[in-house]
């Protein structure tokens, strides 16, 4: 998702409910919400991840997801970082980077999405090149519960690793019948290190066969 268009989509998620930014209460402050559902510090970071039973996916015929996995990382930003990110043009010193892992019945290969997540009234996180996004709920009466949303003001994510010729081998995952909103719970972090580090080597590879 391009700068501009993430930037519209934090905002018209503050809009959607008649909030105005500089208006906002304390807990729709920008990034208020991402503090608490990831607080600052040192290499912060937060694993939510579900594999759907066949009881589940027999209930829910028409759900594509069988598998999916939301990594949350806070990091501070260099001076060079500000002027290139979506939180530092806004003034921030830190931003919050997300990996989405998902796999689909019948696909055996795993599916990724990745970007910057932002918060007012709601928490956003897009994808780049105008790639969708999701929205992000914790559950008050699930502690350690998750939902990732695709039924809100974006209704489809790109999972795919990057922009430009990456785009080729794009996979669109759509809000249908039962793909809507997704519960995961929260996971051990190596299990998301553990995705991180897959999609990292993949794109490494993809880059050497680009050289």
């Amino acid at each position: 998702m391009s700068r501009r268009r993430f930037c519209v989509f934090v905002s018209t998620v503050a809009s959607g409910l008649g909030i105005a930014l500089t208006s906002a209460i304390a807990d729709d402050a920008p990034y208020a919400r991402l503090k608490a559902l990831l607080p600052p510090g040192d290499e912060a970071q937060a694993c939510y991840a579900r594999t759907y039973d066949a009881a589940h996916l027999k209930k829910h015929p028409k759900q594509k997801v069988t598998d999916m996995v939301f990594f949350l990382r806070y990091s501070a930003l260099s001076e060079e970082e500000r002027a290139l990110t979506f939180s530092g043009q806004h003034g921030h010193d830190f931003r919050y980077d997300f990996t989405l892992a998902a796999t689909l019945r019948g696909g055996a290969e795993t599916l990724y999405a990745s970007g910057e997540c932002g918060s007012t009234s709601r928490i956003g996180c897009g994808v780049e090149c105008d790639g969708g996004g999701v929205e992000l709920d914790s559950k008050a009466d699930a502690p350690g519960a998750l939902l990732v949303r695709l039924d809100r003001d974006y209704s489809f994510i790109r999972m795919t690793p990057g922009c430009g010729d990456e785009e080729e081998d794009a996979v669109t995952l759509q809000a249908g019948a039962d793909d809507k909103v997704f519960k995961l719970t929260k996971s051990p972090l190596m299990l998301c290190r553990s995705m991180q580090e897959n999609l990292d080597k993949r794109l490494e590879a993809q880059s050497g066969t680009d050289d």
